[in-house]
């Protein structure tokens, strides 16, 4: 059973300076190996690319060296699994996009030099046989949704790339498609965003590129893994026998499904996903399953990786919140605890927060800018509906994001409740920040004011997704009151009200879309919940409808279905009223 997984990150695992200060020997080779191929195809190397981070950005190098982009993202990947190897063992690796390239050097399959010059061949394929400029744009729906306006555009060349998490899904094509599909999706008020990609890659734009790739590379020579590799783009594990130079040319067109890949894993046992690098995968990985942990590798001294919830050794670990059991209350309050916000690290929680019941309180490490920045990048993305990749700290909230001053406020209160900064916000600094990079410095600032090296509570911040709303009609009379919370008069309870819910919250609780949850799906044959999850599942269900002791009924457990549960459900609703 795979365990821990170790990603390796495609187009958005390029940061300026990654490792700017990191002495690892085994990072130093990664540069040193990839700067030597560099030269072979007569271009200058990468490495001060990923050691000074006054190095140019993404955006710059799409415009102006997509060689260069591409062979720093293989370098920061495998000089990233390196980094995590000092505390995590790997069960099995999973490369998204190009780091699939990365994903099968780190396993064996192509030595450090080859693996190099792979990336390179593609490089060079790319720009030669590109019949024209395109790139990818992150849509905030889910891949099925996405494919509808893909097809509502109808504009040729325009293809569904990557299923990335339950709502987020990325389309590739010409900058005319894109121009269309980003109007449509802004008329429909979807998210959508522009990636730093300087191609339009897992598209048929890039069939000629494929082949001229697939010409190059006749000569790497394939060796044998030495660790299990899952990929999104084969929809499942590769071994010896498959033709791993045949799969990096059909990725250049054939489309990654890391959501399946994630849902594949986490049903097969993996529960710590080590993302190398810093693309966001972790992000998508807690919006796709619930209860897992995710850890960022980052360069940092070398030696020992500290714990979860510290950046000791280069490594800053989260753990996706944990489930509470939702509690019993009228209509207009279902608990909120059924959705998992965003994790935030240890370090970063100030000391005036409230220790939780059954939550460990941890020494408050020094608050570092670079931990908050990371923290505010994903509380934006998932507010926002952006890839993680998109919230750079260097952009303009309002000119580069369309953050209005309306938006940022309502943003400052999110960031209040994350963070734990009560009145301080009050400050009109926090409002005026015109960047994250300049927000993270005021916050660390802030909470370096108010908690000097005091203990904290590790605890969970204020859930960014909204809770799934509740029908009064399925909230039997003799639910416990809340305080502050109306009490609302049951009124009959409809199967189709109670079905509604049902759908929402097993997609919610599982990170499934809700429109692959139907009433009719076997849960064990279609969804994969088996018993263990299905009991699990009727807990949730309990608390949810206020059933209390009905549910002991074993029928619960046995519906096949959320149709019949649906049916069960209201049965016995209308005979507790």
């Amino acid at each position: 059973m795979a365990e821990t997984v170790l990603l390796l990150p495609g187009q958005g695992g390029y940061t300026p300076g990654i490792f700017a200060g990191e002495s690892d020997p085994e990072v130093a080779e990664v540069l040193r190996v990839v700067d030597r191929v560099a030269g072979e195809f007569g271009h200058p190397g990468v490495s001060g690319l990923l050691t000074e981070p006054g190095a140019p950005g993404a955006a710059e190098l799409v415009r102006t060296d997509s060689f260069a982009l591409q062979l720093a993202v293989f370098a920061a990947g495998v000089g990233g699994f390196r980094l995590a190897l000092r505390q995590y063992t790997p069960d099995l690796v999973v490369g998204h996009s190009m780091g699939e390239i990365a994903a099968l050097t780190v396993a064996g399959a192509f030595d450090l030099a080859d693996g190099a010059r792979l990336v390179c061949h593609r490089s060079r394929a790319l720009s030669a046989y590109c019949p024209e400029p395109g790139g990818m744009v992150a849509l905030g729906l889910p891949a099925r949704r996405a494919a509808h306006l893909v097809g509502v555009a109808d504009r040729p060349g325009l293809a569904v790339a990557v299923a990335n998490a339950p709502r987020q899904t990325v389309v590739a094509g010409p900058e005319a498609a894109l121009a269309t599909v980003t109007a449509l999706a802004a008329a429909l008020e979807v998210p959508a965003t522009r990636l730093n990609a300087p191609f339009p890659f897992h598209s048929p734009m890039l069939a000629l590129a494929a082949e001229a790739f697939a010409g190059e590379i006749g000569d790497v020579r394939q060796r044998p893994l030495r660790l299990p590799v899952l990929s999104p783009v084969a929809g499942g594990s590769v071994d010896d026998g498959t033709d791993l130079k045949a799969l990096l040319v059909r990725q250049l067109t054939a489309p990654v499904q890391f959501l399946a890949a994630v849902r594949d894993l986490h049903a097969a046992g993996a529960r710590t996903f080590v993302e190398c690098g810093r693309a966001g995968l972790s992000g998508l990985v807690r919006r796709t399953v619930p209860e897992v942990v995710t850890v960022t590798v980052t360069a940092g001294p070398a030696g020992s990786v500290g714990p979860a919830g510290t950046e000791a050794g280069g490594v800053a670990a989260v753990a996706a919140v944990a489930m509470v059991p939702a509690q019993a209350v009228p209509a207009a309050a279902v608990a909120a605890s059924v959705v998992p916000s965003p994790a935030v690290s240890a370090s970063v929680v100030p000391s005036a927060v409230v220790p939780v019941a059954g939550v460990p309180v941890v020494e408050a490490a020094p608050v570092g800018v670079g931990v908050v920045l990371e923290e505010l990048r994903e509380l934006y993305a998932v507010t926002l509906g952006y890839p993680v990749e998109a919230i750079t700290g260097e952009a303009d909230l309002e000119a580069d994001l369309g953050i209005d001053s309306l938006k940022r406020a309502e943003m400052l209160g999110k960031v209040t409740a994350h963070f734990g900064l009560h009145g301080s916000s009050d400050d009109v600094r926090f409002i005026a920040m015109p960047t994250l990079a300049e927000l993270a410095e005021l916050v660390a600032e802030t909470l370096r004011e108010q908690s000097p090296g005091a203990p904290v509570a590790a605890a969970p911040p204020a859930p960014a997704v909204p809770a799934p709303a509740v029908s009064a009609s399925v909230v039997p009379s003799a639910v416990v009151p809340v305080a502050g919370v109306p009490v609302v008069e049951a009124a009959p309870v409809g199967v189709g009200v109670v079905l509604e819910e049902l759908r929402e919250l097993y997609a919610v609780t599982l990170g499934y879309p809700v429109e692959a949850i139907t009433g009719e799906a076997d849960l064990e044959a279609d969804l994969g919940i088996d018993s263990l999850k299905r009991a699990e599942m009727l807990g949730k269900v309990t608390a949810h409808f206020g059933l209390h002791g009905s549910s002991d009924d074993v029928r619960f457990i046995a519906m096949p279905t959320l149709a019949e549960l649906a049916e069960l459900v209201v049965a016995t609703l209308s005979t507790a009223r």
